[in-house]
């Protein structure tokens, strides 16, 4: 009974997911750690989705910066966008955890499923800032 109320509950966030960030990314995200033979695979799939994810939304962030750097002539304020970048991506970070952990708490700590719900959300969370650095645009 429990597993096939994770296993909806699993079916619901992946709905949300999809709708709200980029579908083929995260679908493909989702099929690949849903497809694992044990609820034990998919909870370690989605961490090391989670953390490839984290290592691609760090250089999509240098890739900016370096974008940005290269477009300096059509930026007012080039230190100050600089700057201000580093400083949202902190709080932002801060604010996905934060809010991640909320999504978490919802389950009992220390379980594997409570991680796999924190893994998710990140996911979710760091897609849609992949998109919106690779879309940044300057005017």
């Amino acid at each position: 009974m429990i597993m096939i109320r994770i296993f909806y509950l699993f079916i619901i966030i992946n709905f949300f997911i999809v709708v709200e960030c980029q579908a083929d990314q995260l679908g493909n995200i989702m099929d690949k750690c849903s497809s694992k033979p044990s609820t034990n695979d998919t909870y370690a799939c989605l961490s090391e989705e989670s953390a490839i994810l984290n290592k691609r939304y760090e250089q999509v962030f240098k890739n900016l910066l370096i974008k940005i750097k290269r477009e300096k002539k059509f930026v007012t304020n080039y230190t100050d966008i600089k700057n201000d970048l580093f400083l949202s991506k902190k709080k932002w970070e801060s604010w996905v955890d934060s809010e991640c952990l909320t999504e978490a708490d919802v389950y009992e700590k220390e379980t594997r499923f409570y991680g796999s719900v924190y893994d998710m959300c990140v996911i979710k969370k760091y897609a849609s800032r992949i998109n919106h650095y690779n879309n940044f645009k300057f005017n």
